[in-house]
C-alpha cells in the first residue's frame, strides 16, 4: 500500500513540477517487470542453482550414505531381534538412534550452510537483475519502471521478457568472448 502511495505521490509531483516539460517532450514512459520470473528463469539464476547443487553434492551423498547405513542397521535389528538378548537389542537400538541423531545434525548443518550460500547467490543475482532493469530502462527510454507489488500489468508495458533477453545476452557474453 505504501509503495502505491509513493508512486502516486511521485506521479503527482512530476505532474505539478514538470508538467510543462512533459507536455513538450511527450508522455511519461512507464514499464513493469516481474522480478520473480527473472530470479527463476534467467540463465544467471539457473547457473547459480546448478552451482549450489554441485557445491553441496558431496554433503548430500554423505547424508544419503548415512541414511542407507541407518536403514541397514534397522533392518538387521528387525531381522535378528528374536535371536538377541535384551541387552543386545538395546545396544543395537541405541546405535540406530545415535546414527539417526548424527544424520539429523548433519542435515541441519548442511541446510544452514546451503541457506547462507543461497542468500549470497540471491544477493548477487538481485544486483544483476537491478542492473539489467536499469540498462533496459535506459536503452529503451523509460522514465519509470515498477517491479514490486503489482496486481495487474498490461502486456503493453511488461518489460520482463526484454530484461530476460538482456540477461541472457549478458550471460552469454563472457562465453563468446572467451572463445575468441
Amino acid at each position: 500500500m505504501r509503495r502505491w502511495i509513493a508512486v502516486a505521490l511521485v506521479a503527482t509531483w512530476m505532474g505539478m513540477f514538470s508538467g510543462h516539460s512533459l507536455a513538450q517532450t511527450g508522455a511519461v514512459k512507464v514499464g513493469v517487470v516481474n522480478v520473480a520470473v527473472l530470479l527463476e528463469q534467467s540463465p544467471q539464476a539457473k547457473s547459480a542453482s546448478a552451482g549450489l547443487e554441485q557445491e553441496f553434492s558431496v554433503q548430500q551423498q554423505e547424508l544419503i550414505g548415512l541414511n542407507n547405513q541407518m536403514e541397514q542397521k534397522q533392518r538387521e535389528l528387525n531381522r535378528d531381534r528374536l535371536a538377541m538378548t535384551e541387552s543386545q537389542q538395546n545396544l543395537r537400538e541405541r546405535e540406530v538412534a545415535i546414527l539417526g541423531r548424527e544424520i539429523q545434525r548433519k542435515r541441519n548443518d548442511v541446510q544452514e550452510l546451503l541457506n547462507i550460500r543461497r542468500n549470497e547467490e540471491l544477493a548477487k543475482l538481485q544486483n544483476v537483475v537491478n542492473d539489467a532493469i536499469r540498462e533496459v530502462g535506459q536503452r529503451e527510454g523509460f522514465d519509470l519502471i515498477l517491479y514490486e507489488g503489482i496486481a495487474f500489468t498490461s502486456s503493453r508495458i511488461d518489460l520482463t521478457e526484454q530484461v530476460l533477453r538482456y540477461m541472457t545476452e549478458l550471460h552469454e557474453q563472457p562465453r563468446s568472448n572467451f572463445n575468441r
